[in-house]
């Protein structure tokens, strides 16, 4: 006769679950089904969380038995077991991104990507990737082959702090004779409710760093280990509450892949749903439920055997066939899945499997320590190589010093006439360029470091004064980083027209009544900036506010609730907003928005795939255009008498077809903003025009000769 619950106060110490080789199995093939494209299963993304709660149980499990057998907790067998079981396995994979990075990925992000394989094989490139998010400047930036490893970076930092807190927890039992598992739970539940709350808190401000950072993901993993440490209290549920459990366990995690959308504010409270759910099976599982049979299926348990290679492999052959390859349709998507089935199994039988139960390797601790080491090293010498050879192509071997070795010459080689000018032409090769390529994303304005960019969660403003200081005339300089991408320049305008410039900036923000949109909602760090700035200038007023944004969408107030996806009320939101400036005396000069690129433009890897034929990194002016936000500027500018509307768009693009390199200098460092090189080049025409901008406006330039 079955007992009435589901097994005895202590769970099976060795048997194997198969049903959580399952629900890994479940796990990955979410994951993969959406990273192949296919958009049914929109909420795939959440098989991170179910294997981060399944790796918290088995970890604090082997811990937790460990301590209970030994009475104490051996660091160096654990970091030993570790190593040997991931770091082979983890090393291949990253070496063979390595190699697809130098050979087939975009040129411009090979020394990026390169020392992104550094940081996973450091197990730390989950934070390179949450710097990343809030990089405006790296928006064009295609996606690294190794960005799956920020959740084996997770694991990894977990894998360091829990067996602390554990030898913590073991100390603490011993000298009050407490509970060893109370204090284990106790020390999770100081790990989690913290951790959870932070991300909430990250959530609510639209952080995009949230989904990186492991303090926003440690509740997840702390989640899987209280079960562990409850185990013999949860596996005295009776049989009917398991079968239960674990049938509504798997339908949350369902649920969760086929409602969920992966947003900013992930994970949050909604992501409470995969990770309890996947609770709910695990704990089911102590006994004979529903769901742990459905689990235990044999090709689940296959699947659920390799799942950690195929998590390793199938990532980086989307990318090499996507961005590599140009192969963006589903059923390559599918292909390379499938073939990450067959690379798995392969990585599992003669190289994940042999490392983990090689006896030679389990003999002691030092061994596996120091093969584990010895597979980062190799995975950190890969990185490096990359990032250290990055390839520009043709253009590398042109001379990177100036026509006549003094400055470059960019803009200034257009002369008077830049419509008509040669310099302004696509050409077919070009012998000299000034910048270095390989480090073209890198050619920003000094802005980027300074302290009046707000961050993305941020709403006070930060003012950095540039220009002529303690000037009779003072100017604000305000937007998103089409605004910023000037900084250099506006302090050189500002010293040569005499006006003492104070500048704000919010990347993606643009100083507007209307809001963005992001990820179908309203960004409130973006509304409440806006409304500081409004203040701000309100308080104190400049003489005239000079502006330039990206976009030329948004949402107005009146229409938040209406409809938070109507995203075409840019214009109406410049003209009110200039109309606010306009009645407390303060004048707009709006500087254009540069033409902006197709999507995607490369100029790095477009000059080195047509070394000899340059022209094919040119595109058409008039669809530049109209993709920028300098039709709205003008519209707004023309709609508003105290605004007027300056135009640089004849020295940046002055032809029928936008040429990727002007006077010996790259113009455009991604698909939307210009080179820092090159904007300086044009800062005396930008300075006569902005002065003639103001005069419009009866603002007088005390510098100007």
């Amino acid at each position: 006769m079955r007992s009435p619950h589901l097994t005895s106060a202590k769970p099976a110490r060795s048997a194997l679950r198969l049903d959580i080789e399952g629900l890994r199995a479940v796990a990955v093939g979410m994951v993969l089904i959406y990273h192949a494209g296919i958009t049914q299963l929109p909420g795939g993304f959440v098989g991170v969380d179910v294997f981060f709660v399944i790796s918290g149980f088995l970890i604090t499990g082997l811990l937790v038995r460990e301590s209970e057998r030994d009475g104490r907790v051996s660091l160096a067998r654990f970091y030993a077991r570790r190593a040997r079981r991931l770091l082979p396995a983890a090393a291949t994979v990253l070496v063979f991104a390595a190699a697809i990075t130098a050979w087939l990925l975009p040129a411009s992000t090979v020394r990026a990507f390169g020392y992104d394989i550094v940081g996973a094989a450091l197990s730390v490139v989950n934070w390179l990737f949450a710097a990343r998010s809030i990089d405006y400047g790296a928006q064009d930036m295609g996606a690294s082959p190794v960005l799956h490893y920020w959740s084996l970076a997770v694991e990894e930092q977990f894998y360091v702090v829990w067996p602390l807190v554990l030898l913590a927890a073991l100390w603490i039992a011993k000298r009050t004779r407490a509970h060893l598992r109370g204090a284990m739970a106790v020390g999770l539940v100081l790990i989690a409710v913290p951790s959870f709350w932070w991300a909430i808190q990250l959530g609510i401000a639209q952080d995009p760093r949230g989904y990186f950072v492991t303090t926003t993901r440690l509740w997840e993993l702390a989640i899987g280990g209280l079960i562990a440490v409850l185990a013999p209290y949860l596996a005295r549920i009776p049989v009917w509450l398991g079968h239960t459990l674990g049938l509504a366990g798997l339908a949350a995690i369902v649920w969760s892949g086929f409602f969920l959308e992966e947003a900013v504010g992930w994970p949050g409270v909604a992501t409470l749903a995969p990770v309890l759910g996947t609770g709910a099976v695990i704990v089911a599982g102590f006994g004979p439920s529903l769901a742990s049979r459905a689990l235990s299926w044999k090709p689940f348990v296959w699947i659920g055997g390799i799942s950690y290679s195929l998590y390793l492999w199938h990532w980086p052959l989307l990318v090499a066939a996507r961005d590599g390859l140009g192969l963006t349709r589903v059923r390559w998507g599918v292909a390379a899945v499938l073939l990450a089935v067959l690379l798995a199994w392969i990585t599992q039988r003669l190289i994940e499997n042999p490392a983990r139960f090689s006896p030679r390797l389990s003999k002691d601790a030092f061994t596996p320590l120091a093969v584990g080491a010895a597979c980062s090293l190799l995975a950190v010498s890969a990185g490096l190589v990359v990032a250290s050879t990055a390839r520009v192509g043709a253009p590398a071997s042109a001379s990177t010093t100036s026509v006549e070795g003094s400055v470059p010459l960019g803009a200034s080689a257009l002369g008077t006439d830049p419509a008509s000018s040669p310099a302004g032409a696509p050409r077919i090769t070009y012998d000299r360029i000034w910048q270095d390529l390989s480090a073209i994303s890198s050619d920003t304005p000094s802005y980027v470091s300074a302290d009046c960019v707000s961050g993305p969660t941020e709403s006070q403003v930060k003012p950095c004064v540039i220009g002529e200081e303690g000037s009779s005339v003072r100017l604000a300089a305000i937007g998103d980083s089409k605004l910023g991408q000037w900084y250099d320049v506006l302090d050189e305008v500002g010293r040569i027209n005499g006006w003492e410039i104070t500048m704000y900036s919010k990347s993606a923000c643009p100083f507007s009544d209307a809001a963005r949109i992001r990820d179908g909602v309203v960004w409130e760090p973006c509304v409440e900036w806006n409304d500081a700035m409004l203040a701000t200038l309100l308080a104190d007023p400049p003489d005239a506010v000079i502006t330039s944004q990206g976009s030329a969408w948004g949402v107005l107030p009146e229409h938040y609730d209406e409809d938070k996806e109507r995203d075409d009320d840019g214009l109406a939101g410049l003209e009110q907003r200039w109309e606010t400036l306009a009645e407390a005396g303060i004048g707009v000069v709006a500087l254009s928005d540069n033409p902006r690129a197709p999507n995607g433009y490369d100029i790095v890897t477009c000059l080195a795939d047509n070394p000899d034929d340059a022209t094919a990194c040119a595109f058409p002016r008039e669809d530049a255009l109209a993709s920028s936000a300098s039709p709205a500027q003008r519209a707004a500018a023309e709609a508003v008498e105290s605004a007027t509307f300056v135009d640089v768009t004849d020295v940046i693009c002055p032809q029928d077809m936008c040429a990727p390199i002007i006077g010996d200098v790259v113009v455009y460092r991604d698909g939307a903003h210009i080179t820092n090189t090159y904007a300086l080049s044009t800062a005396g025409v930008t300075a006569e025009r902005l002065r003639a901008g103001a005069a419009a406006l009866g603002i007088p330039a005390p510098g100007a000769a």
